[in-house]
């Protein structure tokens, strides 16, 4: 390298680092660094740290001018300055670090030497793996050799084990054969059950394994083998039956069941292997039954004749009816349970056969009574027999019994033919002694038979109450005694007339025939015979009236009539169901107009389009069907309306008919004066005037006074009930006030003067209702003055009023 003088270094240097055109310029990350470095390693901090590294004396720190004073002529100075201080500051700064190396080396070959020793243990590890993988498969094989053998001698024992059974199921056919046709084999040892057992298991295997070879050789032999068996044990038990029962007589039957008794216990054990497998097989079933035909065949023959000559001494011993119904259902359902009980002995589950042979038992009192119950005529019997069939048998005995089942389906049967004979005799009744019953002079000797039974009654009252006084107890015994008067359940007293025996005959029968049906005959029945009796009682009592009303007045007849419906009313109310019925009847109102559409259309008969005039009269005039509800309570009450109105029209008539024939001829003079044209002016007629009008009112007022108090008796004397009375009193009352308000309305209209209407006298609305209750109350005063005549005593006179 040249020489730079000093000079031209200096100016070099100056020019390294100028701002502008500089001889080494600098990046600015290499300026940022110089920077860092120059702010962590000043002058200070490098000459501490070389007393700390090099531990010199304090004379080396005086060299370090020296050192920094070195003259650096070149880039090759400061490059070798610079080395040189960078080696000091290294050595001091890295040699921790390097005494730290030279410790992890010495580890690090440690390390490395235990890796070796490592890599030799892996290497005999890897050599152990090899040589157990090696044993560990020769001990498996060994192992599932083992198994194989095992398995397969499993395998071997199974299939010997399956060849013997399969063997012992074809060897067992012939010796099965051989003991059932031996004579000296017992069906109720216990060989007999193992027997029937293998029979069946041979049965069901060969079933189930049709493929073999002989399976249907075999299969047949044991299907013999088994019917072999059934039929020993059917001959068994007959034989049994037989031998058990032949020196009975067959009328011991107390000695039958005990008989029967004793051989069930024998032929039970059969039995019950029979009932065990019934239903592996429909084929002991089938033997089962066959069993229970042989005990139903011998108790046939014990117990048939037996039974028919028993009910048939019940028949003919001359008793009444009812006796003998009763007697023969006891003795055939105490036959029926002793039958059950001995059949349990013998069998577990009920059969069709056995049920056909109870059936066969019980006919014998169907057979011996029907034909008394299809002759009978008398309708009390039958409702009797009804009663007892329906109440005392079927609802008392057989409804809580089920082992009676059969025998209340005999019953049933013979109470359905006893009910349509009671029917029919019901029907004929209802025409002969209701519809076509002709009244006697007595039946309808009205009110004659009600004042007689009024003035029986009262004297009975009297003779009881004359008693009770006698004794001294009157007042305290009178509320006690019976008295003639009862209660009827719609309130109010009513007289001993009022007692069913007073009543009218065909309602008392009516009455006493739906009673006595209510209890005999189903519901719906009923209903069609109660509509059926009730509508030829009221056609009859109707009848009655009309003849009560031509011999007496007509008043009693219309009370007649009002007392047997109210009656009817009342007696029918208790009985629960619905007297409603539904009638269907045919409408052949289009069949008259189709007539005479096919009339007109004569020419048309046979055209052959759709105009046929026949084709037309078969579609239109189709008859059709109408259903029509009939209820018997309303038609008893419609007719009870239209009887009041009828009696309330005529007694109210019969009382203001002269004013209401007034009116009527004031009204037809007024319609003659309109078609004539002319002014109605009724005043001047001769028929309107002042004496003319006065005599009616007091012609009509007379009739009232005189008339309307025997209405009142009339009332009382027939309808004993008050609140009745009252219904019947009012509309009669307010129909004659709206007559003589009529007459007032009249007179005011047609201009009659003051004195013309005091001439007339004619009371108004007010004085009127005066009137009528004045009379009613006189009444009732001379009917309790008739009382207190009979027996002073006011205990009495309280109770009639």
């Amino acid at each position: 390298m040249t020489n730079i003088k000093p000079g031209r270094i200096s100016d070099k240097l100056v020019r390294w680092e100028a701002e502008k055109d500089p001889l080494a310029p600098l990046s600015q990350s290499q300026i940022n660094a110089y920077l860092s470095l120059s702010e962590h390693i000043s002058d200070s901090d490098f000459m501490s740290l070389e007393i700390e590294d090099h531990s010199e004396d304090i004379s080396n720190i005086n060299e370090e001018p020296q050192i920094l004073n070195i003259n650096i002529e070149s880039a090759e100075d400061f490059h070798k300055f610079y080395y040189e201080m960078a080696q000091k500051w290294m050595s001091t700064e890295i040699k921790p670090c390097i005494q730290l190396a030279n410790e992890l080396q010495s580890q690090l070959d440690e390390w490395k030497l235990m890796l070796s020793k490592m890599d030799e243990c892996m290497q005999l590890i890897g050599m152990l793996e090899e040589k157990y993988s090696e044993v560990s498969k020769k001990t498996n094989s060994l192992y599932l050799a083992g198994e194989e053998l095992h398995t397969d001698q499993t395998s071997l024992s199974n299939i010997c084990q399956e060849i013997n059974e399969r063997l012992s199921i074809f060897n067992a056919a012939d010796s099965i054969h051989s003991k059932l046709d031996s004579p000296s084999f017992i069906v109720t040892s216990e060989m007999f059950a193992n027997m029937m057992m293998s029979i069946d298991n041979g049965i069901k295997y060969l079933n189930s394994h049709m493929s073999y070879k002989e399976s249907n050789k075999y299969l047949a032999l044991y299907v013999n083998a088994r019917y072999k068996a059934l039929s020993l044990v059917h001959t068994y038990i007959t034989q049994c039956l037989q031998t058990g029962t032949e020196s009975l007589d067959t009328t011991e039957f107390i000695a039958h069941y005990g008989k029967f008794q004793a051989i069930a216990t024998k032929v039970r054990p059969v039995l019950e292997l029979l009932e065990n497998r019934k239903d592996l097989d429909p084929v002991y079933s089938v033997a089962l039954e066959d069993c229970v035909l042989a005990y139903v065949t011998r108790r046939k023959a014990l117990l048939g004749s037996s039974i028919s000559n028993t009910l048939s001494n019940y028949t003919s011993s001359g008793s009444d009816y009812c006796s003998t119904l009763r007697s023969s259902c006891k003795i055939l359902i105490q036959l029926t349970h002793d039958e059950n009980r001995l059949y349990q002995c013998f069998f577990t589950n009920k059969s069709p056969i056995f049920r056909e042979y109870l059936e066969t038992v019980c006919m014998h009192l169907y057979d011996m009574l029907r034909p008394l119950v299809i002759h009978m005529k008398h309708f009390e019997t039958l409702v009797e027999l009804c009663t007892i069939l329906r109440i005392e048998i079927l609802q008392d005995y057989v409804s809580e019994d089920a082992s009676l089942e059969v025998f209340g389906s005999v019953a049933e049967l013979l109470l359905q033919d006893t009910q349509e004979r009671l029917v029919f005799r019901a029907n004929l009744y209802f025409v002969t002694d209701i519809s076509e019953y002709k009244p006697s002079p007595g039946d309808i000797a009205y009110p004659e038979k009600l004042k007689q039974m009024e003035a029986i009654a009262e004297e009975m009252q009297y003779r009881q109450l004359t008693r009770y006084d006698s004794t001294g107890s009157l007042v305290s015994s009178v509320s006690e005694a019976p008295s003639v008067m009862s209660k009827q359940s719609i309130g109010g007293w009513t007289s001993a007339a009022d007692l069913h025996g007073m009543w009218y005959p065909p309602v008392r029968r009516t009455l006493m025939c739906l009673s006595r049906l209510y209890r005999c005959v189903d519901k719906t029945i009923f209903q069609s015979l109660s509509h059926e009796a009730v509508a030829l009682c009221l056609k009859n009592i109707h009848q009655a009236a009309l003849m009560i009303s031509q011999k007496k007045t007509p008043t009693d007849g219309s009370l007649f009539e009002i007392k047997h419906l109210l009656i009817i009313r009342e007696q029918i109310a208790p009985f629960q169901v619905d007297f409603t019925i539904k009638e269907l009847n045919l409408d052949f109102s289009k069949m008259k107009n189709a007539a005479w559409g096919l009339f007109q259309k004569h020419d048309k008969m046979f055209a052959l389009n759709s105009s046929n005039s026949i084709i037309e009269f078969l579609l239109e005039g189709t008859p059709v069907v109408l259903e029509n509800s009939v209820d018997s309570r309303r038609l008893v009450d419609q007719t009870l309306k239209e009887s009041c109105q009828t009696f309330i029209s005529n007694s109210s008539n019969a009382l203001v008919s002269p004013l209401s024939m007034f009116l009527d001829e004031v009204q037809k003079y007024i319609k003659w004066c309109n078609m004539q044209g002319f002014l109605a002016i009724v005043k001047q007629q001769e028929f309107a005037q002042p004496n003319a009008i006065h005599e009616k009112v007091q012609e009509s007022l007379a009739k009232i006074k005189k008339d309307l108090p025997l209405i009142h008796q009339s009332m009382a004397l027939y309808l004993a009930n008050g609140d009745t009375q009252f219904v019947l009193y009012r509309p009669i009352k307010n129909n004659i006030l709206h007559m003589f308000t009529k007459i007032q309305q009249f007179l005011t209209t047609n201009s009659y003067t003051k004195e013309e209407q005091q001439l007339i006298a004619c009371p108004t609305s007010e004085q009127m209702s005066m009137l009528l209750s004045t009379l009613a109350s006189t009444k009732s005063n001379s009917r309790k003055t008739s009382a207190v005549s009979i027996d002073e005593h006011p205990a009495e006179t309280n109770e009639n009023s």
